[in-house]
């Protein structure tokens, strides 16, 4: 007979529970008391720890409330009042898709329950046998209670305590062995007949029994353990028998973009394609192709849109050998050559389920990895973020990550950004849907589940952290715009300051003598037709002295200025009968934005002022001979020098009204190398490899210097370069580059620092070093010019501009 009583009455089951606390040893552990076959079986070392970091932890957060988490997080009515000393089990068995019963058991002991902070209290007490059960309903929620043998029990389901009952003495072997593996971890999950998502569609039977030892901290969590397979049926586990883990390098490849991917390795191609022939019960007489002989790493990604294959091989030769009867010419990206690929269903047929949707039509090689995509774009993305080092490898949350991945394994499941939630799910509960997306979980870039195969288990390591911006890496570069003009590039891209954001927009003109004006995120603002091509730079002026700048530069016949909306600036432009002969040189003797354009003519200077007038107190008289190099402006001290050097090997000195300031009697063979300042010197860099050290007196001293034709010479305020052939030196100290042909070396002051850049012309990579001969980290990137750096306002990174292909202008950010 059942008897109801209200909390107010002596209740029956709370004197049987906090009376029975006995701490006589037991023949018994905690696991004999989870019967039958359960789904998912958790074991928690301090359940009130764990509670109040599940509580700190934003992915928990976010989770679904299922019946799993509820228990653990002391969200279900009746178990939070449940207060255990010491370890405690839990065992999940599922009634259906999306419900849980449980049965929870741990140590007994007088403080265990504690009801008097609740309201009502509803309970009975059941006869089972000998053996007396108590209900007990609080709000919603019932469950079912039991004392035995020192043990608390207490589940959702009458029928899985009599279950209990009847199974306390059966050897539960398998299990013991897996909780002894986690004995002294904060949170145990074991998932039975584990399964995992491959894909969006495609579910798998992974292992009879997956372990996680799972670690929750503020900033994410992880977890490693073990994949057993007891099972006699295949899991896909066992298709890596027979392999050794391999190195993962895929990551030097990966793009960063992303949404998911899948990562497997092996060492022999023929026995993991056996075992995947059994594991989807495949009788046919299908062999391992050829193409796979060399490979050991191959890397199946999900974008947004569609999907690739990224192979890692270790003879590159033999793989792209064996692939040529499948390629035919396409098109080129960045001097890769893009092939059309005509055996799009190799991989299903090869890999599946490890690949199951991915039909590429296009193939190409970067170094020793080989890609195959289904579209150009990805083709495109992908070649870029390799050129540019813009690859999963440098980014700063995968570095983070691979601190508690292994380097070797033998599968590897990712997931990125946006998809982050779906792979903590899939990871901890085998639910890829328990975790909402949320704008909270923004700063967790990657969820990273791998396996490594070892004997008749696998080693298990998984990673999900917080990368926020205060703890980027600095070094990263990211390509933040690309721009295809209709025609070829002409003059290489430069920045020009916009007064309105601070920031910097990107001025180049095109083989249509056409002058582009590009937002400092790649947008066209406006184009203009010039009649010719632009000499040299176009300079940054502000004649209007308001803080509005302008462009200046000149063409064959004409001295241009135009403001950033792409308007003439009256009265520019100035028309010459003569043709201007040299580059434009301008000249802000104080500072004062009172310019002097200076205009080249053969052997005259011609000097304007701000208003487009002819600086009438300029006295230069012409040189004897063309010409060779733009005139130059240099002050020492509190003098003003002004440079001009003339083919027959004369160089001027003059002062502002154009008289001369030095009289040097040597003649000397110009290059095209500009004249410097070092120290209180003028230095010339001859064509025959001397360098010419000129006083302020005219006094000459001569250097032999014994260096190559490609050598050049550049000073900027403290900074000192020069380029050897390979042999860049920075304020003398040495830096061997790869062998090759360099730009001359540029230098840039960006946030206060100063940049050497220079571009290795046939690879076409563009380095960038510190002063201290430092290579920046994130580089050699694609790029086919001379690079230019500027910083950006109010931040620490830098924007990078370069030319790429021949109509191509790339900007990068560098961190």
């Amino acid at each position: 007979m059942r008897t109801l009583k209200k909390i107010g009455l002596t209740i029956v089951f709370l004197s049987f529970v906090i009376g029975c606390d006995s701490t006589t040893d037991s023949k018994y552990e905690l696991e004999d008391f989870i019967p039958g076959d359960p789904s998912i079986v958790v074991s928690i070392a301090n359940i009130e720890i764990l509670q109040n970091d599940l509580d700190q932890n934003e992915v928990f957060k976010n989770i679904e409330k299922n019946e799993l988490h509820r228990l653990l997080s002391g969200e279900h009515a009746i178990v939070k009042l449940i207060k255990p000393k010491s370890k405690s089990l839990i065992g999940l068995y599922k009634k259906d898709s999306a419900n849980y019963d449980f049965t929870l058991v741990t140590k007994q002991d007088s403080t265990l329950f504690s009801p008097d902070s609740i309201g009502d209290v509803i309970s009975e007490t059941l006869s089972y046998g000998e053996v007396s059960l108590n209900r007990v309903q609080i709000e919603n929620e019932t469950a079912f209670t039991m004392v035995r043998d020192s043990f608390f029990l207490i589940s959702s389901s009458q029928q899985l305590l009599q279950e209990t009952l009847s199974e306390a003495d059966t050897e539960q072997s398998n299990l013991s062995k897996v909780i002894d593996l986690g004995d002294e971890a904060e949170l145990l999950i074991i998932r039975n007949k584990e399964k995992i998502r491959l894909s969006d569609s495609l579910t798998e039977a992974l292992a009879d029994q997956l372990a996680l030892n799972i670690s929750i901290a503020a900033d994410g969590i992880r977890a490693s353990g073990v994949a057993l397979n007891n099972d006699t049926l295949p899991q896909l586990i066992d298709v890596f028998k027979g392999q050794n883990p391999q190195t993962n390098a895929i990551a030097a490849a990966h793009p960063v973009d992303a949404e998911t991917s899948l990562t497997f390795t092996f060492n022999n191609p023929d026995s993991l394609f056996n075992n995947l022939k059994t594991f989807r019960a495949d009788f046919s007489d299908l062999a391992t192709h050829p193409i796979f002989e060399t490979i050991t790493e191959v890397c199946d990604l999900q974008f947004k849109n569609d999907r690739a294959i990224i192979m890692h091989s270790i003879d590159a030769a033999l793989t792209n050998e064996a692939l040529i009867p499948y390629l035919s010419e396409n098109s080129s990206f960045r001097d890769v050559d893009v092939y059309d690929f005509s055996n799009p269903e190799i991989f299903i047929n090869q890999f599946a389920p490890l690949v199951n949707k991915t039909r590429p039509i296009l193939a190409f090689r970067l170094e020793q990895f080989f890609v195959f995509t289904e579209s150009m774009l990805t083709a495109e993305k992908i070649i870029t973020g390799f050129k540019s080092n813009n690859v999963l490898m440098n980014s700063t949350f995968f570095k983070n990550a691979s601190r508690d991945l292994a380097t070797a394994s033998s599968m590897l499941l990712m997931q990125f950004n946006e998809e982050v939630s779906r792979g903590i799910a899939n990871a901890i509960y085998g639910d890829m849907d328990m975790i909402r997306r949320s704008e909270s979980l923004k700063d967790y870039r990657l969820s990273a589940l791998q396996f490594s195969y070892d004997r008749n288990f696998a080693h298990v390591n998984y990673v999900c952290t917080e990368t926020v911006a205060s703890k980027q890496i600095t070094g990263s570069v990211t390509q933040v715009s690309s721009n295809s003009l209709d025609t070829d590039v002409l003059i290489d891209p430069q920045f020009f300051s916009n007064h309105r954001t601070g920031g910097k927009d990107i001025v180049v003109q095109d083989m249509a003598n056409k002058l582009h004006l590009l937002s400092s995120n790649g947008k066209l603002l406006w184009s203009k037709n010039l009649q010719d091509p632009v000499l040299g730079k176009i300079h940054e002026v502000d004649i209007l002295r308001n803080g509005k700048k302008q462009l200046a530069f000149t063409t064959k016949n004409k001295l241009h200025v135009i403001d950033r909306n792409g308007n003439t600036v009256k009265p520019f432009p100035i028309n010459f009968k003569d043709e201007i002969t040299q580059p434009l040189s301008v000249f802000d003797y104080d500072n004062n934005r009172k310019y002097r354009f200076a205009i080249v003519q053969d052997e005259d200077v011609l000097l304007y002022d701000s208003k487009g007038k002819i600086v009438t107190g300029f006295k230069f008289k012409g040189a004897g001979s063309k010409i060779v190099l733009p005139v130059q402006h240099m002050r020492m001290g509190n003098k003003d020098y002004i440079l001009v050097a003339e083919e027959k090997g004369r160089l001027h000195v003059l002062s502002r009204v154009g008289k001369s300031r030095i009289s040097i009697d040597k003649r000397f063979k110009f290059s095209d190398i500009p004249i410097a300042e070092e120290g209180s010197n003028f230095v010339v860099i001859t064509s025959n490899k001397t360098k010419e050290s000129i006083s302020q007196r005219g006094k000459v001293s001569s250097q032999k210097l014994n260096v190559s034709d490609s050598y050049s010479f550049n000073i900027d305020f403290k900074t000192k370069v020069t380029l050897d052939d390979n042999l860049l030196r920075i304020n003398g100290i040495l830096v061997e580059l790869p062998f090759g042909i360099y730009t001359q070396p540029a230098l840039y002051r960006a946030n206060r620092q100063t940049y050497i850049t220079l571009t290795e012309t046939q690879e076409n990579k563009v380095y960038v070093y510190n002063t201290s001969g430092e290579l920046i980290s994130g580089f050699p990137i694609y790029g086919t010019s001379t690079a230019e750096i500027a910083g950006r306002n109010r931040t620490k990174s830098m924007r990078l501009l370069v030319k790429g292909e021949n109509n191509e202008v790339i900007l990068y950010e560098v961190q």
